[in-house]
C-alpha cells in the first residue's frame, strides 16, 4: 500500500524541482525528504529520481507516479471532505489569498453566514498581492484566489485553474480638488494630465503596469510616479496630501475622501475585473464549494448595493 506521506513529497519535487524546495514547503529537513523518497524508491522497487550534477531529477517512472500522485492526493481530500459533509458538517480549513477591495467588499459580508452555517469551517485569508499567487494556487499551497485584472491588463488562462469573473467595475481618476481640472464635471483626457505627478502600486504590480499603459497608449505620456504603495488608502492620502492623481477603483470609493474629486477617462473606458480562481475540479470539495457559494452570494449582493458596478463580464 503506497504512503500518501511519501506520495506527497514525490509530487513536491515535481513541482519545486530541488530537495530544498520540497523541504520547505512541507516542513522537513531535506535529509528527511531524501529518507522519504529513498522508502518510496525501496517500496515501488524501481528508480524514481536520479542525480544530474547536483540535483535530483525524476525519472520516467518518477515522472508517472507523480502525476498519479496529484490525483490520488486530491481524491483523499475530497473524500474525507465528502465524508465529513455526509454525516452533516463542512468542516476542514481553505485558504484564500485575496487583494484590499475584494476582501472588503466580498470575503467580509460572506465570512457571518459561513460562521453561522459552517462552524466547523475554517477561513484563513491572505491580503496580499504577488507575482506568483496562481502558481500556489497550483502547488495547493492555497485553495482559492480573488485577483484584480484590468480591460487593458487580462491574465493569461490556464488549463489547471479554473476562473470566474465575479465583479466589473470602472478604474475612475482621482484627483486632489485643488487641481485646475477637478472643478470640470465631465470626464478627462489623459493627456491633459502629463507631467502631473501620479500615485500607483509597486512596480510589477497590475495597478502600476496599467498607469503605465493607460498613459502612453491613451495620453500619448509616460507618468511621473512619485509615490509607490499597494495599500489604496495610501494611494488616496498622496491624492490629497501630496497633490497626485490615481487610477482609483470604484470599490475604493475615493469620492468619499475629503480633498478628492473623481472623473471618468474620456479616451475609452478603463475596467478592473475582480476574478475569482480554483484549481480544476476543487468545488468537488465541499468546503470550497461553500466558500465559493458565499463569495457569489455577497458579489449578488455587492451589485444591488452598487448598480455601478457590474456582475462578471462586461
Amino acid at each position: 500500500m503506497l504512503d500518501l506521506s511519501r506520495l506527497r513529497v514525490l509530487r513536491e519535487l515535481k513541482l519545486r524541482g530541488t530537495l530544498g524546495a520540497v523541504a520547505d514547503s512541507l516542513g522537513f529537513t531535506p535529509s528527511a525528504v531524501s529518507q522519504q523518497l529513498a522508502q518510496l524508491q525501496k517500496e515501488i522497487g524501481v528508480p524514481l529520481v536520479e542525480r544530474v550534477g547536483r540535483r535530483l531529477r525524476l525519472t520516467e517512472a518518477g515522472e508517472v507516479l507523480a502525476e498519479h500522485a496529484e490525483v490520488l492526493l486530491a481524491r483523499a481530500k475530497r473524500a474525507e471532505e465528502a465524508a465529513t459533509a455526509a454525516g452533516g458538517r463542512v468542516a476542514g480549513v481553505v485558504r484564500l489569498v485575496g487583494f484590499q477591495t475584494a476582501l472588503l467588499h466580498v470575503l467580509a459580508p460572506a465570512l457571518p453566514r459561513l460562521a453561522e452555517t459552517y462552524p466547523d469551517l475554517v477561513v484563513d485569508v491572505l491580503d496580499e498581492e504577488f507575482h506568483r499567487v496562481l502558481q500556489a494556487l497550483v502547488f495547493q499551497e492555497i485553495d482559492v484566489v480573488l485577483t484584480d485584472e484590468y480591460s487593458h491588463l487580462p491574465r493569461p488562462r490556464r488549463p489547471e485553474l479554473t476562473s470566474e469573473i465575479l465583479i466589473t467595475e470602472r478604474m475612475r481618476i482621482a484627483l486632489p480638488k485643488a487641481h485646475p481640472l477637478a472643478s470640470e464635471t465631465g470626464p478627462i483626457r489623459m493627456v491633459d494630465l502629463a507631467g502631473h505627478p501620479w500615485a500607483t502600486g509597486h512596480v510589477g504590480t497590475n495597478h502600476a503596469d496599467l498607469l503605465e499603459r493607460t498613459c502612453v497608449e491613451l495620453g500619448g505620456f509616460r507618468p511621473d510616479v512619485r509615490y509607490r504603495s499597494n495599500d489604496l488608502l495610501v494611494m488616496l492620502a498622496m491624492v490629497t496630501k501630496g497633490g497626485a492623481a490615481c487610477l482609483a477603483p470604484e470599490l475604493a470609493l475615493a469620492e468619499r475622501s475629503e480633498g478628492i474629486v473623481v472623473r471618468d477617462v474620456a479616451d475609452a473606458p478603463v475596467d478592473r475585473r475582480m476574478v475569482l480562481w480554483t484549481r480544476t475540479g476543487a468545488e468537488a470539495r465541499p468546503s470550497v464549494r461553500a466558500v465559493l457559494e458565499e463569495l457569489r452570494h455577497s458579489a449578488d449582493t455587492l451589485v444591488v448595493l452598487r448598480p455601478t458596478c457590474l456582475r462578471g463580464a462586461p
